[in-house]
């Protein structure tokens, strides 16, 4: 599990600021919630990660839910990027390889008329908590066998940081993200829609 650990940061590193991951530095940190800068972030309550299986392909996928608020003061646009990143080396943008139908099915399974998938949630997120918006994003699961997993969320806050790439001396804009990690404790299967357990939750700069 070390060896699968230490190759999942690499590669996590790697893609953070787009170089060769054995000269990438690593990325700034804050604690979650705290307040480092004056730019704005949006109050985002995730829901869990958990897994679910199309009953009819049989095939699995890792999902949450979530609700995000704009409290800031000003109206902003929300378009998030969400990346799980798992200790086999593999990185899963939301919504890719996943049918309609899953979608669909899961959106029944979580009962909220109001939830919108990635694409439906897209647009001006209005101030205030009764104009909160809920969503739900999706992975393909395709590997089971995985003990450890990381969720990245891009698009909560407006503060941003340079740093300059080692390889070509350019300067590359980082943004700040919100950062979990997820153990995967045995076989998820038998698990069914178990949330798994947080083991971390930050921000980063990526």
């Amino acid at each position: 599990m070390v060896l699968r650990t230490s190759a999942l940061l690499v590669t996590l590193l790697a893609i953070s600021i787009g170089v060769v991951a054995a000269a990438a530095p690593a990325a700034p940190r804050t604690q979650a919630g705290s307040a480092t800068s004056t730019r704005w972030t949006l109050d985002f309550k995730p829901g869990a990660l958990r897994l679910f299986v199309d009953p009819i392909s049989r095939k699995p996928y890792w999902y949450m839910d979530y609700r995000v608020i704009n409290r800031t003061g000003q109206d902003r646009m929300w378009a998030p990027q969400f990346e799980l990143f798992t200790d086999d080396g593999s990185v899963k943008a939301s919504g890719k390889e996943v049918p309609t139908r899953v979608v669909k099915a899961l959106k029944e399974v979580l009962g909220n008329p109001l939830i919108e998938d990635q694409n439906q949630i897209i647009g001006e997120l209005l101030q205030g908590v009764e104009n909160a918006k809920d969503g739900l994003v999706i992975w393909p699961a395709k590997n089971l066998q995985v003990t450890e997993i990381s969720l990245f969320v891009r698009g909560l806050s407006g503060e941003t940081t340079k740093v300059l790439n080692p390889q070509t001396g350019e300067e590359v804009v980082l943004w700040k993200t919100l950062h979990r990690v997820y153990m995967v404790p045995g076989d998820p299967l038998p698990r069914g829609g178990q949330p798994l357990p947080v083991v971390k939750d930050d921000w980063v700069m990526r």
